[in-house]
């Protein structure tokens, strides 16, 4: 049933869009404290060759407790703790006098940079308005520390950290990977069970259209026996008020009992029963007014159709009739007296679009989201004076459903427009 086929898809999309803000939020944050924890051993390696005037000590982490708080940095336990890290890391540092002179250059833990390259280097540090940053330098990752001394000499620092940025890439490319088969994964399990989850409400769906059509068949009987009687009462004695009323509410429950019907066939046809071709849209639209137009002038009211001749639409004739035939019971119906009620079509070369308006002066302000809700009707306090059962707008949205065809409604200038978009013939 597409009610139940569309549930299913909903319901896995919400899921699915609930796991994906959980795997991005959480795939998110642990590579954002990866990346801190990247950053800060590489600060605290240089402030480490800073502090020790230009060069690494052997153990940077001897006697700094710094370190041990609640981010994944290194600490007591990292590489940095050994003796073999100093000979392992690859840095340059100049010490510049108060006139930015050089006054030495230390390149002795560099092959990548002679002095003169590293000199040349350091200026794009020099002018950097940070103190600590990251440059790049062909596929090489470097970062910069720049310390000024009171006498106003300073200390530029630069060191490789072209590993450190590849660890922290690669952990990101493993992790997007990993959270991307995660979702997979869930997506493919959680389809998998989803008829479990939604198996109570279908059997629910199931015993309501049941009983809807058992109840709606069995009540037709009666009504029938009802009519009979009201008509051989009125041609013995005549018609009067008592067997005419008798006769409009037979009516109106035999409608009620056949949109009904109508309702839970519309919600049980799949696409496979339709019969979609090329339709004359100006013929359709022409029939279908032509069915309205005695209705139209008992209600002193105008009906007009407009649409450009030759033009096609991809659709099934008789469910796109049925549309068109309640969006024109409901607009002569909701008209206002003496207005006026118009059925156009316009075509692009992708799209054909039907729209159905009337003049409507109480339109203002209406929630029009919820026109397409079973028995939902936006004047309680007049369903008295207009006919129907909030049911008709539903049926639509069903074979809207059905047909592929997106539906819309509009109220702008005192008119309510429904618009229905086929795809061109």
């Amino acid at each position: 049933m597409n009610l139940i086929k569309r549930l299913r898809r909903q319901f896995i999309l919400l899921a699915t869009v609930a796991v994906l803000i959980i795997v991005i939020g959480a795939l998110g944050l642990i590579n954002t404290l990866g990346y801190a924890a990247m950053r800060s051993h590489v600060i605290d390696t240089m402030t480490a060759i800073t502090q020790n005037g230009g060069t690494l000590p052997s153990r940077i982490h001897e006697n700094d407790t710094t370190s041990a708080g609640w981010l994944p940095i290194p600490g007591a336990n990292s590489p940095a703790d050994t003796p073999e890290f100093a000979y392992q890391t690859r840095y340059f540092s100049i010490h510049l006098d108060s006139e930015n002179r050089m006054t030495s250059v230390n390149v002795k833990n560099i092959v990548a940079f002679s002095e003169d390259q590293a000199i040349a280097f350091s200026k794009t540090a020099l002018q950097s308005p940070s103190a600590t940053g990251f440059m790049q330098k062909n596929k090489a990752r470097y970062s910069f520390m720049k310390t000024e001394y009171p006498d106003g000499s300073k200390l530029i620092v630069v060191m490789d950290c072209t590993r450190d940025f590849a660890d922290f890439h690669t952990f990101l490319s493993y992790s997007i990977w990993f959270g991307f088969f995660c979702i997979l994964l869930y997506v493919a399990i959680f389809a998998f069970l989803s008829n479990k989850a939604i198996a109570p409400f279908v059997h629910n769906l199931e015993a309501q259209k049941r009983f809807i059509t058992n109840a709606s068949h069995e009540l037709k009987t009666p009504l029938a026996i009802i009519s009979v009687n009201a008509e051989a009462i009125e041609m013995v004695n005549g018609k009067n008020d008592w067997t005419e009323g008798i006769l409009k509410q037979v009516r109106h429950l035999s409608n009620l009992i056949n949109h009904l019907i109508l309702l839970s066939k519309a919600s049980e046809m799949s696409r496979l029963q339709l019969k979609i071709e090329p339709l004359d849209v100006k013929k359709l639209l022409s029939a279908a007014a032509s069915e309205f137009d005695l209705l139209v002038k008992d209600g002193g009211k105008k009906l007009a159709v407009s649409c450009p001749e030759g033009l096609k639409g991809m659709s099934d004739w008789k469910c796109m009739n049925e549309l068109i035939h309640i969006f024109l019971d409901n607009a002569v119906k909701y008209c206002d007296k003496g207005g006026t009620i118009s059925v156009s079509a316009a075509g692009t070369k992708k799209n054909v679009t039907v729209s159905v308006t009337n003049d409507y002066k109480e339109g203002e302000g209406v929630d029009y989201s919820r026109f397409f809700e079973r028995f939902y009707r936006n004047d309680e306090s007049h369903n008295s004076e207009k006919a129907g059962y909030g049911i008709g707008l539903s049926i639509a949205g069903e074979l809207s459903s059905l047909l592929q065809a997106p539906l819309s409604v509009s109220y702008k200038d005192g008119k309510i427009t429904f618009s229905i978009t086929m795809k061109a013939g």
